[in-house]
């Protein structure tokens, strides 16, 4: 008589991890997999920072080689493509895209900065390797990605709870690969999507994974924390959602019970941080000169709008309506609407400045003496670089891409979502993607692989639990 296997025996745990539809090339897709998780992980739960792990390589970091490692590893797996849903064509042009750009830089435009051209088209890079990673990712049971969410969050929290109230102090560390980071520094308006997300994926699950009321409260409480507005909005719109996702017969007391952890402890966190903040000294920093007004000022806010913008938002939002501005005069005069200023180009502080060059930094210290040059709104003279994005998603895709950069971008994002309603756990992809696009609405994060790579993986995540579903239907009818 055999033996049952205990829990603890490893045929047990692999089936815990593996969906048992796949067996073949199994530890080149559980490798990428896991590869391709540990980037989401570094992402998503140390956020901006963790982004900058740099590698041996220089200006190659860490999350970006594991999510390229991934790829390549899910080429393994490509006896299932014929399972992906017959949207995955639109996947298509992304790569299409980068290529006529490519040929068009090289031969018409060399003037053009390949490091910057680059980074403009990492958008579009990303997008290319969704089919690949959901190919790999479909190995695993669906639970696998909501507890690496889960956890991210939660590393996250405790991170960003430690660097707010002083514990830690951010300081320069070795491995990170800009000099411009700091190990333990974290982006307000991120706190909202590492949060929220993770809000959403302590909720109920159809698998073995219930709802912890007590992390959701205590994460909505850390997330509160932020001083980002887009943050707020977005903590405030995936929570509510959650709630309305686990409405059930004990919804009252679900609510009541988040509400009351979540005030206690942000009451709790609050009152720390004042005290922490008491008892270090206070070091006055003097204001800069203003930066001269721009060369080229081509729109600005009627008087009693920006007024009320300002009484609204403060000078934050009117710096961005006016950085929004310039930029729609910009896609307005000539063809410019069509492919944009083009990938590597200066068209942000060319919109905003009428400069066509744009300098490395808006300040210049000549001797001791500083010079501030015409900027956007949006620009910060402190900033190591001269800003290359309106703090909107869509406006920079406009302005480096066009129409039909934009096009194809939304294309890649609308079609996986429309076409996979049915699929298991649909509310957590569409969900994390809402509040990445609240969030970058109103900052940079979709222009960063800190931002990127967690779109991606929740894009793959739809397919391959379509194609774990298509799979599961074939072996039911016996099909080989």
């Amino acid at each position: 008589m055999k033996r049952p296997n205990s829990l603890n025996s490893p045929s047990t745990f692999m089936q815990g991890v593996f969906d048992p539809i796949t067996r073949s090339n199994r530890f080149f897709g559980l490798a990428a997999a896991a590869v391709i998780l540990a980037s989401l992980a570094i992402n998503l739960g140390l956020g901006r920072w963790g982004s900058y792990i740099g590698t041996p390589i220089q200006g190659l970091y860490l999350a970006d080689s594991l999510l390229a490692v991934g790829a390549f590893l899910s080429l393994t797996q490509l006896r299932k493509v014929r399972l992906l849903p017959k949207t995955a064509w639109v996947f298509a042009l992304p790569p299409i895209y980068i290529l006529g750009q490519a040929i068009y830089t090289v031969g018409w435009n060399p003037s053009s900065d390949y490091t910057l051209w680059v980074r403009d088209m990492a958008p579009f890079a990303y997008l290319s390797l969704i089919p690949l990673i959901a190919l790999s990712l479909a190995i695993l049971k669906p639970q696998v990605l909501v507890w690496v969410i889960r956890w991210s969050a939660v590393t996250y929290a405790i991170g960003f709870t430690l660097s707010t109230l002083g514990v830690v102090q951010p300081w320069i560390s070795n491995i990170i690969g800009s000099n411009s980071v700091l190990a333990f520094s974290y982006r307000g308006d991120f706190t909202g999507i590492a949060i929220g997300i993770g809000i959403v994926a302590w909720g109920q699950w159809s698998f073995n994974l219930n709802r912890q009321i007590f992390v959701q409260a205590s994460l909505l409480a850390v997330g509160l924390l932020s001083d980002s507005q887009a943050a707020f909005l977005t903590l405030i719109a995936l929570t509510t959602v959650s709630l309305v996702k686990d409405w059930s017969g004990s919804k009252v007391r679900s609510v009541l019970t988040m509400v009351i952890v979540a005030f206690f402890a942000g009451i709790l966190l609050s009152v720390t941080a004042q005290l922490l903040t008491q008892s270090r000294p206070v070091i006055v920093v003097p204001a800069p000169a203003p930066a001269p007004a721009p060369l080229d000022n081509r729109w600005s806010l009627p008087p009693v709008i920006g007024e009320l913008i300002a009484t609204l938002g403060g000078n934050t939002a009117t710096a961005r309506v006016d950085t929004a501005g310039d930029v729609l005069f910009f896609l307005a005069t000539d063809r410019n609407w069509v492919l944009g200023g083009g990938p590597g180009s200066d068209a942000l502080y060319f919109a905003c400045t009428g400069i066509p060059e744009a300098p490395e930094k808006t300040v210049q210290n000549l001797n001791g003496q500083l010079t501030y040059l015409p900027k956007c709104g949006v620009d910060s003279s402190e900033a190591s670089s001269t800003l290359r994005d309106p703090h909107n998603w869509a406006l920079n895709l406009l302005l480096y891409h066009g129409f039909v950069g934009l096009l194809i971008f939304l294309s890649t994002l609308i079609f996986p979502i429309w076409t996979s309603r049915s699929v298991v756990n649909y509310r957590l992809s569409v969900m994390g993607i809402i509040g990445i696009f609240i969030v970058s609405s109103f900052s940079v994060v979709l222009s960063a692989p800190f931002g990127l790579v967690p779109l991606v993986a929740l894009l793959a995540y739809l397919y391959a639990n379509a194609i774990r579903l298509k799979t599961q239907a074939t072996k039911a009818n016996g099909i080989n």
